[in-house]
C-alpha cells in the first residue's frame, strides 16, 4: 500500500436549516464552521497544522477561500488549489499525492444553505426518460421519501452520526452556551405534505412519459442546508510515517459526466459498470452506494437498474432528509459512508456527485472495518 492515496480522517459540522430561536447566530456562519469542522477534523487525524502542505476548497463560496487563503498567510508553503465539485477536488488531491506521496492535503468546504438552483427545466437540467421511469410511481417516490427521513431518524437516535460530526459550540447570550453535536438544527419532521404530490406545470417539469403518465419528478426536493465538511488525505507511506491510521484508500475519482446526475439515465448507469470494470472492482463488490438525494427518482432509478437491495443505497438517509449541500454534498456523503461501512464491515463504497459543472464518482476501500 506504499504508494497510495489514503483517507486519514473525514467529518463534518452539525447541519443546520432553522434558527435557533428565531435567530441567526455568528457560529453558523460559514467562516465558523469551516474553522470548527477543520480544527476538529486536525485533531481527530493527530496531524498538525504545518504538516498540510496543499489545501483544495469545494465550490464556489467565498468563505471558503478566505479560508484557505488565511492558512498561506501563516504557511507560506501550502498549495490552494479551487474546485467546483467534491469530485474533482479529490481526484486533484489525489494526483498530488500520486506526483508526491509526501503531500498532505486538506479537502474543505462550506454553504451557507442558500440554494442555487432549483430541479427542472429552467436551469437546464435533463429529465428521467421514460423508459427509465415506466417503473416509478408517485407512491413510490412517497415511500422513498418516508423511509429517507426514517433510516436519518433511526440513525440520529441510535448515535451513528456520532463519529462523524464535530461538536459546535453555540453562544447563545452572555450567560448560556449550548454544545451542538447531531443535526437537531435542521428540518428533523417529515413535510406535512408528504403523501401530495400533484405538480403543476408552472414549478414542476412533467417527464417524457406523455399526458396521463404517473411518473412525475417528485415535489420532495431536498431543502438546502447550512454545513461544512472536511477530508485530509496522503500517501500511504506518508501516513505510516506519521503514525497514523488511515479509514480508508481512495481507489479512484472521475468526473464522468458534464451533466447533475438528478436526470439521471440507464445511460449514465451503464457508464458506472464501465468505470467499475476499469478499477477491477465489479458490482456486486460494492457494499454501499451514496447517490444524490436532491430528488426522489435519482436513488429510485438506481435502485432498478441495479436491482439492490434498499439497505445498501443511502443506508442512513440522504439529502431529502438531513438537507443537501450543494456541492459539498459528496463530502458530507462520503463521511458518512466511511463510518456506515466501519460499522457493517463493509469494504467497498461508491460515492455518485452530482452538480451543474458535473457528476462523477468516488471509489474508496475503507480500511477499518472489524
Amino acid at each position: 500500500m506504499t504508494n497510495e492515496v489514503v483517507i486519514v480522517e473525514a467529518v463534518r459540522s452539525p447541519l443546520t436549516q432553522r434558527q435557533l430561536y428565531g435567530r441567526i447566530h455568528c457560529e453558523l456562519a460559514e467562516e465558523k464552521l469551516l474553522d470548527v469542522t477543520v480544527n476538529g477534523l486536525l485533531q481527530r487525524a493527530k496531524i498538525d497544522e504545518d504538516e498540510i502542505t496543499t489545501v483544495v476548497t469545494v465550490g464556489d463560496g467565498a468563505a471558503s477561500r478566505r479560508h484557505a487563503e488565511s492558512w498561506r498567510k501563516v504557511f507560506p508553503h501550502i498549495d490552494l488549489h479551487e474546485s467546483m465539485t467534491t469530485t474533482a477536488a479529490m481526484k486533484l488531491a489525489s494526483d498530488a499525492i500520486t506526483a508526491e506521496p509526501r503531500r498532505t492535503v486538506l479537502v474543505v468546504g462550506a454553504t451557507n444553505g442558500d440554494c442555487r438552483h432549483e430541479t427542472g427545466a429552467s436551469t437546464g437540467r435533463p429529465t428521467p426518460l421514460e423508459a427509465d421511469l415506466r417503473r416509478i410511481t408517485q407512491q413510490n417516490q412517497i415511500e422513498y421519501v418516508s423511509a429517507s427521513y426514517r433510516r436519518a431518524r433511526e440513525c440520529a437516535l441510535s448515535g451513528d452520526f456520532r463519529r462523524e460530526i464535530i461538536p459546535l459550540e453555540l453562544h447563545l447570550d452572555h450567560e448560556m452556551t449550548e454544545f451542538i453535536a447531531s443535526d437537531e438544527l435542521r428540518q428533523v419532521c417529515e413535510p406535512a405534505g408528504a403523501h401530495r404530490l400533484a405538480p403543476t406545470p408552472a414549478a414542476l417539469p412533467v417527464s417524457n412519459g406523455g399526458a396521463g403518465h404517473d411518473c412525475q419528478l417528485s415535489l420532495h426536493r431536498a431543502h438546502s442546508a447550512r454545513g461544512a465538511g472536511a477530508l485530509v488525505l496522503t500517501g500511504a507511506s506518508r501516513a505510516d510515517e506519521l503514525g497514523l491510521h488511515p479509514r480508508g484508500r481512495l481507489v479512484g475519482a472521475e468526473t464522468l459526466f458534464d451533466t447533475p446526475l438528478t436526470g439521471v439515465s440507464v445511460s449514465h448507469l451503464e457508464s458506472v459498470r464501465s468505470y467499475l470494470r476499469s478499477m477491477g472492482v465489479s458490482l456486486n463488490r460494492i457494499d454501499q452506494f451514496e447517490v444524490p438525494e436532491e430528488v426522489a427518482v435519482t436513488p429510485l432509478i438506481w435502485l432498478e437498474e441495479f436491482g439492490l437491495n434498499t439497505y445498501m443505497l443511502n443506508p442512513r438517509g440522504g439529502a431529502l432528509a438531513l438537507g443537501h449541500l450543494a456541492e459539498i454534498e459528496g463530502i458530507r456523503c462520503l463521511t458518512t459512508m466511511l463510518s456506515a461501512l466501519e460499522d457493517t464491515g463493509g469494504t467497498y463504497g461508491l460515492v455518485a456527485t452530482s452538480g451543474l459543472e458535473g457528476s462523477g464518482l468516488l471509489l474508496v476501500e475503507c480500511l477499518n472495518s472489524p
